[in-house]
């Protein structure tokens, strides 16, 4: 089977790269073709590492600029009919529209070799972050598409609440690499790196882009208040993006240069969860996040907000704590609670089951390859 899919983003750092990279790998292991139809990005060599084939189409555009619109919606036709693709896989609204456009409503005389058919659009949604647009997600992905993936129920809700049939769409969860992400021995080299001392240090960690819907400010106001019981706590921040000076500037009004630790962008995730005691996320807007679930997969406990998808990521007061987006003194109240009596400890150990019987990468790809050959034939 050839597969085809279309990223709005750049190829750079982000969950739904990140995905892709995984997808891949996988896919192509099991003799299917990967190709993904995006712009160029920092991890674009390692998806063509993956197996995949990339193709140069600029999706990331607003609907108010019609040229681009339809420079996208030629170079996807041209790119379908010159790769033979058999199956289109959107991961976006925008990208499905462009998809519908290409393929469904224009003229197209291309047909899949194997069944004669139209090529299947099945498209796998992440997240939606503006709430307005659930106003009509729904029912465009209705129209435009043979089938949805959701990656969570809290997603998939809020699209058929909008207009979408419940026998139109399904869940399959994206999964983890659980060898990968695995408890492992605390990296020394990283402590010595930052002058972390366990012993000593109760390491609070995030991983995450530094842009606006992941709340670092009100983590750093919520980590001042932890250190005034807890003055040898630390918070490593490892991420980059494009607040990257502005997270600084909140970080250093703060006082807390000696406290809170930038690391910037790192690729050996695994060796930075090593130190971490617990993984905190501080977003304001969040689908299913990936990385406390990579964290989760790695032992630790997770703190996360109670928006979106995360509380069927974590199981409230048995892999973590649930707080009120954007409360400072409720993240703090949590912080300080998971390293009472090492609740962390326990808690972590339970993180690495659920990650193991509900979010594997097996169960994923399974899924995903599953929904894709219903629509093929193949």
């Amino acid at each position: 089977m050839k597969i085809l899919y279309l990223m709005t983003e750049p190829f750079g750092y982000g969950g739904v790269q990140s995905d892709l990279l995984a997808l891949s790998e996988d896919l192509s292991k099991r003799d299917h073709d990967v190709l993904v139809a995006t712009s160029e990005g920092e991890l674009l060599d390692e998806l063509k590492a993956k197996g995949a084939t990339f193709i140069d189409i600029d999706f990331h555009f607003g609907l108010s600029s019609p040229l681009k619109f339809f420079k996208s919606v030629m170079a996807l036709r041209k790119a379908i009919k010159e790769h033979q693709v058999e199956m289109l896989a959107p991961q976006s609204v925008r990208s499905t529209l462009v998809s519908w456009i290409a393929l469904r409503v224009l003229p197209f005389s291309y047909r899949v070799a194997k069944t004669a058919r139209r090529v299947p659009i099945v498209t796998t949604i992440h997240n939606i972050h503006n709430p307005v647009h659930f106003r009509y997600a729904g029912r465009i992905l209705n129209l435009c598409t043979d089938h949805v993936i959701f990656e969570s129920h809290y997603e998939r809700n809020r699209c058929m609440a909008s207009g979408l049939p419940d026998d139109k769409c399904e869940v399959v969860h994206s999964g983890i690499d659980t060898d990968r992400f695995a408890p492992q021995p605390v990296s020394q080299a990283l402590l010595e790196q930052y002058g972390l001392d366990k012993s000593r240090n109760k390491i609070f960690g995030i991983v995450a882009r530094l842009s606006e819907e992941k709340g670092h400010p009100y983590l750093f106001r919520a980590f001042k208040k932890v250190l005034e019981k807890e003055p040898d706590a630390r918070l490593l921040v490892v991420g980059d993006g494009p607040l990257k000076e502005q997270v600084t500037a909140e970080r250093d009004a703060l006082g807390l240069q000696d406290t809170v630790i930038f690391t910037g962008a790192q690729r050996n995730i695994p060796d930075y969860l090593s130190i971490f005691d617990v993984f905190v996320l501080s977003s304001t807007r969040e689908s299913f996040p990936l990385a406390a679930r990579e964290a989760m997969a790695a032992g630790r406990a997770v703190i996360a907000p109670r928006i979106g998808g995360c509380p069927e990521v974590v199981d409230e007061n048995k892999t973590g704590y649930l707080f009120e987006a954007a409360n400072v003194d409720d993240l703090a109240e949590q912080m300080l609670k998971i390293i009472a009596d090492d609740k962390y400890i326990e808690f972590g150990e339970r993180s690495r089951q659920r990650v193991v019987d509900l979010f594997s990468r097996k169960q994923w790809i399974i899924g995903d390859e599953k929904a894709y050959l219903s629509f093929t034939g193949s």
